[in-house]
């Protein structure tokens, strides 16, 4: 009776270790997209997570999704805590979640709508029953171009490719589908005589660059501690493989506004691929 009575004590001490605040040391959660492997992943991410653990003095693991699904399901959980992605995730977890933006890439995000010239398509209209080429959803270029027929009878057929912006404009000139989504910046950079044979159709507004989140349970003062490291500390040699990834002319991130996601949740707004 009274080894039962000491083992109900043990135990009782355990839950409340883990139950009352600063006796057990958080961890944090630390994410992005399943846009690569999690051995390349790891690469990119894990010098982050390493540095945040030494910065907040509390571990910070970095978590690869394994897919879009279990990205998805686990966001919408609330299970992650940092999170490196779109704005149109952000701004969903701003929404949904309280998270705060703290830094993002230097710089926004632009889309075109794109067609072959020989097809003699003038207008953003002409494409509804048509094929549109993309990369596969969530991704922001195929949301944003799907935000441009709210009226779900007069919609184009999206064709989703796998395998980069490259892939995308190879499907178009094939003739596999009569227009693409493609970055602004990606589209501008082909050379002349390519880019004569496409017109463009329709041209995105700018849309905030990637960035970190956070979520609510992360206090304001540990935040600000990000905010410094990423901008001016040393958070951005951490960070340096991201920033060749995503913005090779940046050197650090810059300070996010939460007025930028604003209208920025189409995970919420849009029929075929939202929320």
């Amino acid at each position: 009776m009274a080894y039962s009575m000491k083992r109900v004590l043990i135990n009782s001490g355990l839950i409340a270790s883990m139950l009352l605040p600063g006796i057990v040391s958080a961890e944090y959660i630390f994410t992005a997209p399943p846009r690569e492997s999690k051995e390349d992943g790891m690469k990119v991410y894990g010098p982050i997570a390493e540095h945040l653990s030494k910065l907040l003095n509390e571990k910070v693991s970095y978590q690869h999704p394994g897919n879009w699904r279990k990205y998805k399901k686990e966001m919408q959980k609330g299970s992650y805590d940092i999170v490196f992605d779109g704005p149109h995730f952000a701004a969903w977890r701003l929404d949904k979640k309280q998270a705060q933006p703290v830094v993002k890439l230097p710089g926004s995000l632009s889309f075109v709508l794109v067609t072959r010239k020989e097809l003699g398509i003038k207008n953003k209209e002409q494409l509804v029953g048509k094929k549109v080429c993309s990369l596969p959803s969530p991704n922001l270029g195929a949301m944003t171009v799907y935000s441009m027929y709210p009226n779900q009878m007069s919609q184009p057929k999206f064709s989703f490719v796998k395998g980069g912006l490259n892939k995308v404009m190879a499907s178009l000139q094939a003739g596999k589908c009569e227009a693409a989504v493609l970055r602004k910046v990606f589209f501008n950079k082909l050379a002349d005589k390519q880019r004569e044979n496409f017109a463009v159709l329709e041209t995105s507004k700018p849309y905030v660059n990637q960035g970190f989140t956070l979520n609510a349970r992360i206090p304001a003062d540990k935040r600000l501690l990000i905010i410094n490291s990423m901008t001016k500390g040393e958070g951005k040699k951490a960070a340096k493989l991201l920033l060749n990834r995503f913005s090779a002319n940046a050197s650090s991130f810059v300070v996010a506004d939460t007025n930028e996601y604003s209208d920025l949740n189409l995970l919420k707004k849009n029929h075929m691929f939202g929320w």
